[in-house]
C-alpha cells in the first residue's frame, strides 16, 4: 500500500454548482412577482342604519378611488385637517368591495391618531350596491 500506487480521486462539482445557480435564478425571479399589498373583498351586511345626522364626518371612497368627504373630494390631508378642526364629530367610514384595503388603513390610521381609533365603518347592505 503505497501512497504512490493510489489514484487521487476528485469529484467534478461543476454540475452541482450549475443546479444551485438555476435554482438560486429561480427564487429570485418567482420572488419578484409576489404582490405587496393585501386584496380584501370588505363586507356587506343584511341590517343597517341610515345615519343621517350630523354628528358624523361622513368620509369614504367614490368607484374610481378618489376619497370623498361629505361628498365632496378631497385629499388625505384636507381629510385630517377636518378631522382636527371637528373633534366633536365621529368618522364615518364608507367603503364598497374594490378599494384596496390599503385605502381604509389609512383612514383607519388617522381615526387612531386623532381619535383614539373610534370609527364607524359603514357597510352597504346587498340592494344598495
Amino acid at each position: 500500500m503505497n501512497n504512490s500506487d493510489s489514484e487521487d480521486i476528485s469529484i467534478d462539482l461543476t454540475p452541482l454548482i450549475d443546479v444551485i445557480f438555476m435554482l438560486i435564478i429561480f427564487f429570485v425571479l418567482t420572488a419578484s412577482f409576489i404582490t405587496t399589498g393585501i386584496r380584501a373583498e370588505l363586507p356587506t351586511s343584511e341590517h343597517s342604519a341610515s345615519i343621517t345626522d350630523g354628528r358624523y364626518l361622513m368620509t369614504g371612497f367614490d368607484e374610481n378611488g378618489k376619497l370623498m368627504l361629505d361628498d365632496r373630494p378631497v385629499s388625505l390631508e384636507e381629510l385630517e385637517e377636518a378631522i382636527i378642526a371637528s373633534p366633536e364629530k365621529e368618522i364615518n367610514l364608507y367603503t364598497n368591495k374594490t378599494t384596496p384595503f390599503e385605502d381604509v388603513l389609512k383612514i383607519i390610521d388617522l381615526a387612531k391618531t386623532h381619535r383614539n381609533g373610534r370609527i364607524v365603518i359603514t357597510t352597504v347592505t346587498p340592494d344598495k350596491e
